[in-house]
């Protein structure tokens, strides 16, 4: 390396070493005077591994780190050297179940960026209200829209779960019960509209659902024989009657035709969200448009973030699955195929529901029946579609992963998919191990008892905090339908890490800017509205997150060789904080601001208080001008 050379040959050698530098390429970029965290400590245990001064990029990856005095030594005429004056240097972070793709198309930021004003789509977001008032408001805005729109112009709506979700647990079933088809078509009889709840959940009209048929002409197998399943009258039924499409109803219907204009949506969203240091997501596309998109920006160069991309059909035949099997792990370096997975697993539990429950659950949207004794049906059970198409993933030689899971007795059911699918396939417990399948959520999931049994097939787990905040799901609903004793089931990261599992981390929520106090709550499990700890034995410390975060979240997505830690030959995927994260006050964690993100050595995301040290000008969505929606500041 030439790192070592210039260590172990002093002056001479540094010489010598330059002149090498010179006719293999000079680093592009040398940051220096900084505490870099390469990340670089393997265990399981509460450490970050070497801290360096200074690191060279060339060619989108890290050449070498060491001090300042051994890295400047290799810059040349070309080199930009930047003097971060002892800031911290971190990887960039790693989200392994993100949807940038959703969020686009619900928090305000990068949509306005890209469709300013109302010339393209007429989109409106209803204010940080109670419930009830933001339902009041919504005919005269959809009056209003319609009156300006143009004949056949898309009109978007969107409700607001508030800044801290705390209108969520209220608004989600008054939007049920009040939005609907009907409605939406009295309103709007000349124009597609789409309403969404706050988040994911939409309902379009009959306008929206004639365009949507131009993309997708049978709506029947796109609502079930997609999935692999028998056509479902009933299920094909509510859906024509509901206008309940799902997401790529914005993508596929709303953009068609305009692939270049959803393929910049898409990048200011990930420019977004690299903004808070997050630049690597795993994901479904949910939609064949973003894949599409995404590989256009590729192509051009422009793809601001790594996108490691889920199978989720339509194809579920065994020839099929065999073909995509043989692409996993391949792509580029910003777009990959990581797994497949076909259906959500459920809440479903071990566990018998409280008997207080029956007469809590009309307040909370989720939670479900308790058919089974444990909440929800469960998805994977033996003779169920989704168990069936599960095993022929596994059987094909796919990986799962990227897939929304719920509760723990769901858990005993995919690795039974796991174990049974590989057994058909003649796969040894090596060979098992190797696949790192995966589940998503941990909300309820796994249970110290499925742990051991993780271990021995290799199973990963993607964790989510959000859940230990939010109370309309999460450990909070699992307290009140189960009892707090089952909330240490919810992101059982402790145990998970003391097992020596890696752990992903995710937020799964159009709230990038919370991703520092979301390693807090980790920490703390402190729900703050119901004022109380929960699962105070999974508590772990900021390394811990950390490393999942970054390390840990590579291992999940398959690129543990080119990402997650800062070392010669990786991507210099880095960020540069305002703070020393590994020493600030727990409390002070949430107020940690991203300065600079760059991504594999391009530089997506620059404030002004930095770039004028390092004589760079500002980059990214601190330079948009587009005002943000009020109550979605």
């Amino acid at each position: 390396m030439i790192g070592l050379a210039v260590i172990s040959c002093g002056v001479g050698g540094i010489a010598q070493n330059v002149t090498v530098a010179a006719k293999l390429g000079y680093p592009q970029m040398i940051v220096y005077n900084g505490k870099i965290v390469t990340m670089d400590d393997a265990s399981f245990a509460s450490r970050v591994g070497t801290i360096v001064q200074a690191m060279a990029i060339r060619d989108g990856k890290i050449l070498t780190t060491g001090s300042n005095a051994e890295v400047r030594a290799l810059a040349g005429p070309p080199t930009k050297q930047m003097d971060l004056k002892g800031r911290m240097v971190l990887p960039s972070f790693i989200l392994t179940h993100e949807h940038p793709t959703d969020w686009a198309f619900i928090e305000p930021r990068a949509f306005r960026h890209v469709f300013p004003g109302d010339d393209v789509i007429l989109s409106r977001w209803i204010e940080s209200l109670p419930p009830k008032e933001q339902l009041a408001k919504f005919e005269p805005l959809v009056r209003e829209a319609v009156a300006k729109a143009k004949p056949g112009q898309w009109i978007r709506v969107l409700f607001n779960y508030g800044p801290e979700y705390e209108w969520a647990s209220e608004l989600i079933p008054l939007f049920r019960k009040s939005v609907t088809k009907e409605w939406l078509d009295q309103l709007a009889p000349n124009n597609p509209l789409t309403v969404k709840d706050g988040f994911i959940n939409s309902v379009v009209n009959g306008k929206a659902m004639e365009e949507f048929r131009k993309v997708h002409p049978d709506i029947n197998f796109y609502e079930t024989g997609r999935r692999g399943g028998q056509r479902n009258p009933e299920r094909e039924a509510r859906a024509e009657r509901m206008g309940t499409l799902g997401r790529p109803v914005d993508p596929d219907a709303m953009l068609n035709g305009k692939l270049p204009q959803l393929a910049q949506l898409l990048k200011a969203e990930m420019e977004l969200w690299a903004s808070y240091g997050i630049a690597t997501f795993g994901s479904s596309p949910y939609a064949y448009s973003n894949l599409q998109a995404m590989d256009l920006l590729d192509k051009k160069g422009e793809m601001p973030a790594r996108f490691a991309w889920g199978y989720t059909g339509p194809a579920w035949d065994m020839e099929t699955l065999r073909v995509i099997a043989a692409a996993q792990g391949h792509g580029t370096d910003h777009l990959w195929l990581v797994g497949a997975w076909s259906g959500s697993g459920s809440g479903c539990m071990t566990v018998p529901e409280r008997p207080e429950w029956k007469q809590m659950r009309a307040e909370f949207p989720y939670g479900g029946g308790g058919e089974e004794g444990g909440g929800a049906r469960c998805s994977f059970a033996p003779g169920t579609v989704g168990r069936e198409i599960m095993e022929r993933i596994v059987e094909s030689g796919l990986r799962i992963a990227t897939m929304h899971t719920g509760g723990d007795k769901d858990i005993d059911y995919f690795m039974d998919a796991v174990e049974q699918g590989s057994q058909k396939a003649g796969l040894t417990l090596d060979q098992i191990r190797a696949k790192r399948h995966a589940f998503d959520h941990g909300a309820g999931a796994p249970r110290p008892e499925q742990i051991p049994r993780m271990k021995r097939l290799g199973i990963l787990a993607s964790e989510i905090n959000t859940i230990l905040w939010e109370t309309h799901r999460g450990a909070s609903l699992i307290a009140k339908q189960f009892g707090i004793e089952y909330t240490s089931w919810v992101v059982p990261r402790k145990s998970l890490t003391d097992a020596g599992i890696p752990t992903g981390f995710e937020i799964d929520r159009p709230l990038p800017h919370k991703v520092f106090f979301f390693i807090t709550k980790g920490m703390n499990r402190y729900n703050d509205r119901d004022q109380k700890v929960y699962g105070p034995n999974e508590k772990t410390d900021r390394i811990t997150q950390l490393k999942a975060l970054t390390r840990w979240g590579a291992y999940y997505l398959l690129r543990e060789n080119l990402q997650g830690t800062l070392e010669p030959g990786k991507f210099a995927d880095f960020i540069v904080l305002d703070k020393d994260f590994l020493t600030v006050p727990e409390e002070q964690i949430p107020s940690v601001r991203v300065l600079m993100t760059v991504v594999g050595g391009k530089t997506v995301h620059l404030l002004s208080e930095l770039a004028g040290e390092i004589g760079m000008p500002p980059v990214g969505p601190g330079t948009w001008k587009e005002p943000i929606p009020k109550g979605w500041e």
